[in-house]
C-alpha cells in the first residue's frame, strides 16, 4: 500500500493528474467521506431550468491568449440583452451562462465568431457532461456555390451539393447579391477536423461532370498548405513551402462588391481674393459675378424673355414661350407711364410763380410777437428808416406808462 500512493505521486509529478476511478479502485475511504450531499427532486428540475440556457466555447488556436480579452471582445460583439455570465473551466474550455431564450439562440446559433482571427466553437452545453471529455461538432458558416447551370438552379440539386460541405441549416435559392458572382448562398455546419472543400463536382447529361468553385464568406484564419483551422500555413510542418505547394488561399473567400461607385476626380478651382479675405469659388465669388446691370447680362435681347429655365425635377413640363404681341403691349404700357410722369412733373414747374386769373388774393402773413420788455429795446425809427431822437423826458414818461 505505501508504494501505490508514491506511485500516485510520481504521476502528479510528471504532469498527468489521475483518473478518480483509478484512484478508488485502491483507495479506501473514511466514514466522513462516505457521507453524501442529497439533491431533492425539486431543485433538480429548478436547476436544469438555469441551465436551459449553457454554453460551451473553445478557441481554434494552439496560441496562448488572455481568458479575460476573450469575455470583453466577445461581450463587445454579441451586445446581447444583459452581459453573459463566462468563465474559464479548462485548458481553453469556457462557459457562458445567457439569460434569456434569444440571447442563447443568436451565440449558439449565429456566427461564426473569430476572436484575434481564430474561430471560436460554441455549442449548447446541457451542464452534466464532463467539460474536458467534450466534443465540438463544427462550426457553422455561411458557403456559396458558383456556376450551377440555370436548368439545374433546383433547390433539390442545391441541397445535395451543400451536403457535401456540411450539415445543411439553410439554403437561400435568389439571395441578394451582396457578393460578386452569379451564386446560391446556403449555411452549413462544417467539421473543423477536416479540411475545407473547395469545389463540388456536378454531372450532367449535357456536360457530363462540372467543377463548382465553393467560396466561404467571413470564416477564420485556416492554414493554406492543409486548409484546416487553428494554424497558418508558416506554422504547418516547418513552415517552409513554395508557392505551388499551398493547395488553398484567399481565392477560396468571396469577394464583397464596392459599396460606393469609382468618383471622378474633380479640378479645384482658384482662390478668389474678397473682401474679408480669399474664397475658395463659394458663395462670396459667386455673389460677386452676378452683381452686374442688365446690359452686362443681355436682358434686353428678346431671345432672353422667353422662359427657358427648366428644373431637375419637372422633366415632363413643356417650356412656353411669351407671346410676342403680350411683349410689345407691356412695353408700350410702360412708355405711356414714363411720358405721363414727364409731362407731370412739367406742368408742375411751369405753373410756379405765375399768377391764375380770377383766384383770389393772399394775405400777407401776420407780424412777428414781441414781448412788452422787449418792446423798449427797440429803436423807433422814421419813414426813412433812421433813429428818431429820444429825451429824458420821453424816456421818464415811458417808464411811468409801463
Amino acid at each position: 500500500m505505501a508504494g501505490e500512493p508514491a506511485a500516485v505521486g510520481s504521476d502528479v509529478a510528471g504532469g498527468q493528474e489521475p483518473e478518480i476511478e483509478d484512484l478508488l479502485s485502491h483507495l479506501e475511504l473514511n466514514e466522513d467521506e462516505l457521507d453524501d450531499v442529497v439533491i431533492g427532486s425539486e431543485d433538480a428540475k429548478e436547476y436544469q431550468k438555469e441551465a436551459r440556457w449553457l454554453a460551451i466555447g473553445k478557441v481554434l488556436t494552439q496560441r496562448s491568449f488572455s481568458s479575460e480579452d476573450l469575455f470583453e471582445k466577445m461581450k463587445s460583439v454579441w451586445n446581447l440583452s444583459r452581459d453573459p455570465i463566462c468563465r474559464e473551466v479548462g485548458e481553453n474550455l469556457f462557459i457562458f451562462q445567457m439569460h434569456c431564450l434569444g440571447d442563447w439562440k443568436k451565440v449558439v446559433h449565429q456566427g461564426p465568431w473569430t476572436f484575434r482571427g481564430w474561430g471560436l466553437l460554441v455549442e449548447d452545453y446541457d451542464g452534466l457532461s464532463d467539460t474536458e471529455k467534450f466534443i465540438f461538432s463544427g462550426m457553422q458558416v455561411w458557403a456559396q456555390i458558383h456556376g450551377i447551370p440555370e436548368l439545374y438552379r433546383k433547390k433539390e440539386v442545391i441541397d445535395d451539393l451543400a451536403r457535401r460541405v456540411g450539415m445543411v441549416r439553410e439554403i437561400q435559392m435568389t439571395p441578394k447579391l451582396y457578393f460578386e458572382g452569379n451564386y446560391v448562398r446556403f449555411r452549413v455546419k462544417i467539421d473543423v477536423t477536416k479540411p475545407l472543400m473547395r469545389f463540388v463536382s456536378l454531372t450532367i447529361p449535357e456536360l457530363g461532370k462540372k467543377r463548382l468553385a465553393v467560396k466561404y464568406e467571413k470564416v477564420p484564419f485556416f492554414c493554406k498548405r492543409c486548409g484546416l483551422f487553428g494554424h497558418d500555413h508558416e506554422e504547418c510542418g516547418d513552415g517552409v513551402w513554395e508557392e505551388k505547394q499551398l493547395q488553398y488561399g484567399t481565392w477560396m473567400l468571396a469577394v464583397r462588391k464596392s459599396s460606393q461607385p469609382p468618383q471622378e476626380l474633380r479640378r479645384s478651382t482658384p482662390r478668389v481674393p474678397t473682401r474679408g479675405g480669399f474664397s475658395s469659388g463659394g458663395g462670396s465669388s459667386a455673389t460677386a459675378q452676378r452683381k452686374r446691370s442688365s446690359g452686362d447680362a443681355g436682358l434686353d435681347k428678346d431671345d432672353d424673355l422667353l422662359t427657358t429655365a427648366e428644373s431637375p425635377l419637372k422633366d415632363n413640363m413643356q417650356i412656353v414661350p411669351v407671346e410676342k404681341d403680350v411683349e410689345k403691349s407691356a412695353r408700350k404700357k410702360l412708355e405711356l407711364d414714363v411720358k405721363t410722369t414727364d409731362v407731370n412733373e412739367t406742368e408742375t414747374e411751369s405753373l410756379e410763380g405765375s399768377e391764375i386769373p380770377g383766384a383770389p388774393e393772399v394775405p400777407p402773413p401776420p407780424p412777428p410777437y414781441v414781448k412788452n420788455k422787449d418792446r423798449s429795446k427797440v429803436r423807433k425809427l422814421d419813414e426813412n428808416g433812421n433813429p428818431l431822437a429820444t429825451s429824458t423826458a420821453s424816456s421818464e414818461e415811458d417808464r411811468r406808462a409801463q
